[in-house]
């Protein structure tokens, strides 16, 4: 047993100094110490992702400023690198991952966006290494920035990353406008309590039976206008898209104003187009209105 004992805190030590020269970013002595690592504990659990991340540091040049070359460093990089990091440094992964994006990000400065390589741009770049002020300033300097999904997606995850959900809200509200597909997984990446909870109560709203599946989630922000009538001055700023789902909302922010002018014959008439529209979410704004009036 204290054989036993002494092994276990022999491979530990090996571990920690691979650790350490990593963290250290010093690739010949992370490569020596995993040598001794491998040599004196083949068993050692974090063996395969310390080697994985003892190459990627010794292996790495400074990358080419093109999009193919960066994009080639980026996969590696989150499909290799990044589960290696997790496994093997725990709380420290960003810490050793960190200087290649910021390296990355770098050779992508001025690089045009790039729908082939859109992993390549320094937008998404900056937000792998947390850099959200570049990444937002990234995404506004790349044309008709609204209209681009993946645009839409990393500044929303920059905004909620630097100033939380009511400073991303109008960006995830874009894409789910302009990239419906997408939306689902943004949610998912920002993992905010409250706004997977509206989405659960948006999908569980109702059938949604006069819309398809693909174009769902474009809903959503009309449905979070019926359902919070007080973000109306959110949406009035907006760029909307010539789309049902943002004609919805046109439509909702018109029925908001007359009912506080209390037309009748013009609320009657809105009303009737936002029926024509969807009737799903007519009858989910109707149904508000009821309870109002209890």
């Amino acid at each position: 047993m204290q054989l036993d004992l002494f092994l276990d805190s022999h491979e530990v030590v090996l571990a920690n100094q691979v650790v350490e020269a990593l963290l250290a970013r010093d690739a010949m002595r992370a490569t020596t110490a995993f040598a001794a690592l491998a040599h004196d504990g083949p068993d050692h659990p974090a063996l395969p992702a310390l080697k994985v991340l003892s190459c990627a540091l010794a292996g790495w040049d400074p990358p080419e400023a093109q999009p193919a070359a960066i994009a080639q460093r980026m996969t590696r990089l989150e499909q290799d690198v990044v589960p290696a990091a997790a496994t093997a440094l725990g709380a420290s992964a960003q810490q050793f991952l960190n200087p290649f994006f910021v390296e990355l990000a770098e050779a992508a400065r001025g690089l045009q966006y790039d729908a082939c390589h859109p992993c390549a741009y320094r937008a998404c770049i900056c937000v792998q290494c947390g850099d959200y002020s570049g990444a937002e300033q990234a995404v506004l300097a790349t044309p008709d920035w609204v209209q681009n999904p993946d645009a839409l997606h990393w500044l929303s995850v920059a905004r909620y990353r630097r100033d939380g959900l009511d400073a991303a809200r109008g960006t995830v509200f874009q894409l789910a406008w302009r990239g419906p597909a997408r939306l689902a997984t943004l949610l998912t990446e920002l993992d905010d309590r409250l706004l997977l909870r509206e989405w659960n109560a948006f999908e569980a709203a109702c059938a949604w039976s006069s819309v398809g599946e693909h174009e769902r989630a474009s809903w959503f922000p009309a449905w979070h206008l019926v359902e919070h009538p007080g973000a109306a001055s959110e949406f009035r700023d907006m760029s909307l898209p010539d789309t049902p789902a943002a004609t919805a909302v046109r439509l909702l922010l018109r029925l908001l104003d007359l009912e506080r002018q209390a037309d009748i014959r013009a609320l009657s008439t809105q009303r009737a187009r936002l029926r024509e529209l969807n009737q799903d979410l007519f009858t989910l704004y109707m149904a508000r209105r009821t309870v109002q009036h209890r």
